[in-house]
């Protein structure tokens, strides 16, 4: 009983002082509290609780399904190594926020075979590095846009980029090195719009859908018009659901119209 406490004290200490040094570096930390609340409940078995401990290890396993569910926290600490692996996909939602944090080592994302694609969809998108920023396109182009203006800043000298033209300006000198320097006129580049999806509400429903006779509308097409009048595309599926569409308030409907009825 005794190791199987100091098992739960030791990875308590290790969230601790992750914890710590998270909250230095303004990054999201651990929920400890809750760990803390079930090291009180298992010592001694003082409450209601199931403790399952062995020395040279546990495996669990199954060829279908696992699931681990709870109403408050789910923490896993190890004192070497986390693996998790899956042949297929590896999906992590969060209702609020997700925060990853890497004290000594740094941390890397690769992708060996398609895009790595990350967005703000309605809010900033911040980077900052103390040393050196570096960005690299081996064997592509760079492009940089914003529908409003870009500024590029150093040493109190900029250059501003926007609709109204290009403003550069400069405390000091400005030097040109090139082999000619050609005046031509006007020419303008129109940017692809990017549109990002909509500010997700507080509200969400989504619909079954069936005929009178309790028939199951299954890879059916359909129009969903939102609130704001945008209208959205989709597809029911293998049970006869739409997606979820997100709403403001309570109050606000969505319509659903099928495209081949």
């Amino acid at each position: 009983m005794q190791a199987a406490i100091s098992q739960l004290e030791n990875a308590l200490s290790i969230a601790k002082a992750l914890q710590n040094a998270a909250t230095e570096s303004e990054a999201h930390v651990a929920d400890t509290d809750s760990q803390e609340q079930l090291k009180a409940t298992l010592t001694q078995l003082a409450q209601s609780g199931i403790l399952a401990y062995a020395q040279e290890g546990i495996a669990l396993t199954s060829p279908e399904n696992i699931q681990l569910s709870t109403s408050n926290s789910v923490s896993v600490t190890s004192e070497n190594q986390t693996d998790i692996n899956a042949l297929k996909n590896i999906t992590i939602s969060s209702g609020e926020s997700i925060g990853l944090f890497a004290q000594q080592s740094g941390m890397k994302i690769f992708a060996n075979q398609g895009d790595v694609e990350v967005q703000a969809q309605n809010a900033n998108l911040n980077m900052a590095a103390k040393q050196d920023i570096k960005i690299d396109s081996v064997d592509g182009k760079l492009t940089v846009t914003a529908s409003k203006a870009v500024t590029l800043i150093c040493g109190g000298s900029y250059i501003k980029i926007s609709s109204a033209g290009i403003e550069l300006g400069t405390a000091n000198n400005v030097y040109i090195k090139s082999n000619a320097l050609q005046k031509m006129g006007p020419k303008a580049i129109q940017m692809d719009q990017l549109v990002l999806p909509y500010l997700i509400g507080n509200y969400a429903i989504k619909f079954i859908c069936k005929d009178e006779t309790g028939k199951i509308y299954i890879n059916e097409p359909y129009i969903a018009t939102l609130p704001d009048g945008r209208k959205v595309k989709g597809q029911t599926d293998k049970n006869g659901y739409t997606k979820a569409f997100y709403t403001q308030n309570e109050n606000e409907s969505v319509t659903l119209e099928f495209i081949s009825r």
